[in-house]
């Protein structure tokens, strides 16, 4: 009995030598999945050569890092989408218009401000004034000679008073016909000289206004 006790415990000590053999072995060879061993010689002129070993890194093929898992998981995957752009049309012409329209309302303003000038000149108003008391522009126009239009009449030309010239052209009307009143007047010294004062019918017919004028009785 004594010797069997002696050989179950000799067993017993060789199953736990083997098996702390074996761990270690275990372990080399799983660590020998992810590390391989490499060495380098570099050979000298002098015919002498060393050895170096290293270590290198090699990742196993079927092994995913958990990093990659979970990114591919939990991050959204987005789509790309082509949209076409559209269409902006060009505001050269809207600008061009708008100059345009610009430019006429200050030249416009400015023909009104003048024109606005010339019917407060003494010059229309007894120009006006002769053609309504001239007897042969009353034979042609008849009674309540006027401006066509009394509110905002039109007088056409120049009425420049320092420069000593004055060219004006306005239609008038009365009680029988319309005509076009045409007077020009320069001033070469004090005095000024009329060279033109007629009126023109739209037959053709035309009158000098001035010579033929009966002013009214005011007394």
């Amino acid at each position: 009995m004594a010797t069997c006790a002696r050989i179950q415990h000799t067993l017993g000590l060789q199953r736990s030598i083997l098996s702390t053999r074996v761990v270690p072995s275990t372990r080399q060879t799983l660590a020998s999945r992810f590390y391989t061993s490499a060495s380098s010689s570099s050979s000298s002129s002098s015919g002498t050569t060393a050895t170096k070993t290293t270590s290198k890194f090699v990742q196993n093929p079927a092994f995913k890092s958990t990093s990659s898992l979970n990114q591919s998981q939990h991050s959204p995957q987005f789509k790309t989408q082509t949209t076409q752009l559209p269409n902006v049309a060009s505001r050269t012409p809207l600008y061009v218009l708008a100059g345009i329209f610009g430019v006429a309302f200050w030249v416009g303003s400015i023909a009104v401000a003048a024109n606005h000038q010339r019917q407060g000149t003494s010059i229309v108003r007894g120009t006006l004034f002769n053609v309504k008391f001239d007897t042969k522009a009353q034979e042609l126009l008849g009674d309540h000679i006027d401006f066509i239009n009394p509110k905002w009449p039109w007088i056409s030309g120049t009425v420049a008073h320092l420069k000593g010239r004055v060219d004006i052209e306005f239609q008038v009307r009365g009680d029988k016909a319309e005509g076009r009143v045409h007077f020009v007047a320069v001033r070469p010294a004090k005095q000024w000289i009329t060279t033109d004062f007629t009126l023109t019918m739209p037959d053709g017919t035309c009158v000098v206004v001035g010579e033929h004028t009966v002013l009214p009785d005011f007394a």
